[in-house]
């Protein structure tokens, strides 16, 4: 490093290279968990938060060059890196009342708001970072004809650096260390690599300075760190998912990102909480003694404790994809997996895929309210499902969504999806009687079988006889039923969702 470089300045502009180039790819990864609890993790997540780090390069590498031009001095590219860590380490600190103010507004359309949030929160910091890499190829280049293989090995350094902090971050960080905690020390990284920096340069006073700085903002981020509020019983990020378990009273609540997935009465364990959980249970109208049921999908796992406790004779294959969601249900909410309930951390496609089992009923309950994995409401998907159902046997899939009107794109598309596969669809809406209006978004349980359709009368008389003969005890189970919506499904304006074409986010209500 030329200009005021001490003995060791060339390795650590190597050093500042590599670690500014990890730094950046971390912050980007570990971003997606600042907004999903605002905004899921739909691809508008991750196509804001891309498309925003791409655009934070392009301006960086620019301004990084002119910058460096002007001023080609070790002492600058060190203040840059400190710029970067001090735009980082706040960021944790801003980020609840900035996304609170996105997700409330009602001027910014739903679509372009973790956009809107990613630009806040993360533009200003990747912008510095970009600059990093041309200001490293300014001060390296010794000569006009190895301008080229200077720039080449700085990029490609700065890009290993990337590759080292994404596997970093997916494979370990995100897994056992707070969001929080991760991001403060990213920030603290570029911080001491700039320290280092300055007294390569031999700036002394700056690197004091500095180094007075950062101990300043690490006792801030000490006495700031978020204690955890009464109610909260477990939080942790993980791969698939922030998950959040709290409680309220006797009421104990499972969050995956921002949408609630589960409640339990720690008081009354069978109560239910959702009533969409009680929904299914419907199949048993449909399927008179079903004896193997698999569900993809498990929360806090209500309802395979449920379906197991009621129905002596059935065993249950649970396919969760979330290994970490299987631990909060069993410490948090009383799962009991055993002999007649086997639950697996895996996807559930593939489950069906590999596993030649026959089940009587399928039961889908991996929909959120932002967010639905779009491999399992395809006609692949569905079409696997039928091929894996015992003779008589049915799916039944939770949806969150309107059963008419502008809300209704969601339900509509898997409507007519399920239709091309299986024989006679029924559509539950929860709520029906309550708010019989169909353009309010609900949960709606569609099911699906290749037997003959019944009519409502018969619906309806199956459901009082299996309650009067104790066979399903689940509360208003007969309303349930009831609530069958025979009602016109409009799909000429949705598509048929496939493998190929399945634009599911879309397709999910925006609020």
């Amino acid at each position: 490093m030329p200009h005021h470089v001490g003995p060791g300045g060339r390795g650590i502009l190597e050093l500042i290279v590599f670690v500014s180039g990890g730094v950046l790819l971390s912050l980007e990864i570990v971003a997606s968990r600042v907004l999903a609890p605002y905004f899921g993790n739909s691809i508008y997540v991750w196509g804001s938060l891309i498309g925003v780090f791409l655009t934070a390069l392009s301006l960086g590498y620019a301004s990084g060059g002119r910058l460096a031009d002007r001023h080609p001095t070790a002492s600058v590219f060190a203040s840059v890196v400190f710029l970067a860590g001090l735009l980082t380490v706040p960021i944790p600190w801003l980020a609840a009342p900035v996304l609170e103010r996105i997700a409330a507004s009602t001027i910014i359309p739903p679509e372009l708001k973790p956009l809107t949030s990613a630009i806040v929160l993360f533009g200003a910091p990747s912008i510095v970072m970009g600059m990093v890499s041309p200001f490293a190829v300014r001060l390296r280049a010794d000569a006009i004809g190895t301008m080229g293989q200077t720039a080449g090995n700085l990029y490609a350094l700065s890009t290993v650096g990337s590759i080292a902090g994404t596997l970093a971050t997916s494979f370990v960080l995100i897994n056992y260390v707070g969001v929080r905690t991760l991001i403060h020390l990213l920030g603290f990284a570029l911080l001491v690599i700039a320290l280092l920096g300055w007294v390569s340069a031999r700036r002394p006073v700056t690197a004091a300075v500095g180094a007075g700085l950062t101990a300043l903002l690490a006792v801030g981020v000490e006495r700031t760190a978020a204690a955890a509020p009464a109610a909260l019983v477990y939080s942790r990020d993980t791969v698939y998912h922030r998950i959040t378990v709290w409680d309220d009273g006797p009421l104990r609540y499972l969050k995956l990102d921002n949408f609630t997935h589960t409640g339990i009465d720690r008081t009354e364990p069978r109560r239910t909480v959702y009533s969409y959980a009680d929904y299914l249970h419907l199949p048993r109208l449909f399927v008179a003694d079903p004896t193997r049921v698999f569900l993809i999908g498990l929360g806090g796992g209500t309802v395979p404790t449920r379906w197991v406790a009621d129905y002596p004779s059935v065993t249950m294959d649970v396919a969760e994809i979330d290994p970490e969601v299987v631990t909060a249900a069993e410490r948090y909410f009383g799962l009991e997996p055993g002999a007649r309930m086997r639950v697996t951390a895996e996807d559930g496609r593939h489950h069906l895929r590999r596993s030649d089992t026959r089940y009587d009923v399928i039961l889908i309950d991996a929909c959120l309210i932002d967010a639905i994995p779009f491999h399992l409401a395809t006609r692949e998907f569905f079409t696997l499902a039928r091929s894996r159902l015992a003779p008589g046997g049915m799916v039944a899939m939770n949806v969150i969504g309107a059963l008419a009107g502008r809300e209704s794109q969601l339900f509509p598309a898997i409507h007519k999806t399920m239709r091309e596969v299986f024989r006679t669809v029924y559509v539950f809406a929860v709520f029906l009687d309550k708010d019989p209006d169909p353009t309010h978004p609900r949960n709606v349980v569609v099911a699906a079988t290749d037997e003959p359709a019944l009519t409502r009368d018969e619906i309806a008389r199956r459901a009082r006889d299996l309650v009067d003969r104790g066979v399903v005890s689940v509360d208003g189970f007969v309303q349930a039923a009831a609530n069958l919506y025979d009602g016109p499904v409009e799909t000429a304006g949705v598509p048929e969702l496939t493998d190929d074409f399945a634009p599911v986010d879309a397709l999910v209500r925006r609020r």
